[in-house]
């Protein structure tokens, strides 16, 4: 009798998003359970920055970056990349949170025992999966968190809860009341930017937003990545109350999550930080043009705009939002 593979548990992830990465959190801490070890090692694109944001995860052990290829040799790569990564950490099992066979043909052709997907109709996948349930072929349109939620109970996993609860660093923590110290609370953070340009809400709409929540924050942090810089200090230098503002486009994300989680309201597009946000705690106003409203968290207000062009969404709906969101979560002060 062949002994039992000792490995550890991989769970292949390869949406590249940081809400995906979020989506997906309370699936992975469920099959982590499931392992002697209580961990899993994650493999997933770089673009999540998964190695950052799950720094301080416990059900993670490690994470695996994969590259994502293009080209006439994409199957190829990927199946060799995935191989290798096989080869080398002897998983005793791999559960593929999407319906791709590449990875499975990759795991079954490295003799992982235990290979688990969504599947959804495709036989591309499926004929490389260990006997086992798969998501059937109409819910291929679903969206993820459906997806995810349907797969987990198939397999046994017990999710209580769809929050991702994420764990923030508490060394971030203690660098961002280091770093910002001289600014009285509450904070509000702003998040501008997004991955797709009609994601984003016109920037002197934030500049507005800024100038009608300065009396009351102490702080408004406009939080974005190094290439934003210059857009946001554009619309920051006509506010009318620029000292309230401080501009951080320099944050690393762990310490974007740690900033993010002492502050007492995030408002931004629909996008990573948003769904940081959620993650942490922070109530957050999403923003929301033609993408499908989200509502997996409680820590999630979903703001939609009254048509699919977010320009549409006007300052005074958000300001409404807000004062909605700070009657359920007051800031300090408010009675």
């Amino acid at each position: 009798m062949q002994a039992k593979r000792q490995g550890p548990v991989l769970v292949y992830m390869p949406d590249r998003g940081i809400g995906d990465l979020m989506w997906h959190l309370p699936t992975i801490r469920a099959i982590a359970r499931k392992a002697s070890s209580g961990k899993v090692v994650l493999a997933t694109r770089p673009a999540t920055r998964a190695a950052e944001v799950l720094a301080v995860e416990p059900a993670v052990e490690r994470v695996e970056y994969l590259t994502y290829h293009s080209g006439a040799l994409k199957t190829f790569r990927e199946i060799a990349d995935f191989y290798r990564l096989c080869r080398r950490l002897r998983p005793s099992s791999v559960w593929i949170l999407e319906k791709i066979g590449r990875p499975a043909q990759a795991a079954w052709l490295a003799g992982v025992p235990d290979r688990r997907g969504f599947g959804l109709g495709h036989s591309s996948q499926e004929r490389w999966l260990s006997p086992g349930p798969t998501l059937p072929k109409s819910m291929r349109g679903a969206h993820r968190i459906e997806k995810l939620e349907a797969f987990g109970a198939m397999h046994g996993l017990t999710i209580e809860s769809r929050e991702p609860a994420l764990k923030v660093d508490p060394r971030q923590v203690d660098a961002v009341a280091a770093r910002f110290a001289d600014l009285p609370k509450p904070w509000v953070v702003f998040g501008p930017g997004a991955v797709d340009a009609y994601k984003c809400w016109p920037i002197e709409n934030f500049a507005r937003l800024a100038d009608l929540l300065a009396p009351e924050a102490g702080a408004i942090f406009w939080l974005g990545g190094p290439r934003e810089t210059q857009r946001f200090a554009g619309a920051m230098r006509d506010l009318a109350n620029p000292v309230k503002s401080r501009l951080t486009c320099d944050l690393t994300l762990d310490a974007s999550a740690a900033l993010i989680s002492q502050s007492a309201l995030f408002v931004g597009n629909d996008s990573g930080p948003m769904n940081l946000a959620a993650a942490v705690g922070t109530p957050a106003i999403g923003l929301f043009g033609r993408t499908p409203l989200l509502s997996y968290s409680r820590w999630l207000f979903a703001t939609p705009s009254p048509t699919q062009d977010l320009a549409d969404l006007p300052v005074e709906t958000v300001m409404a939002a807000i004062e909605e969101v700070r009657r359920r979560h007051p800031w300090s002060g408010d009675e």
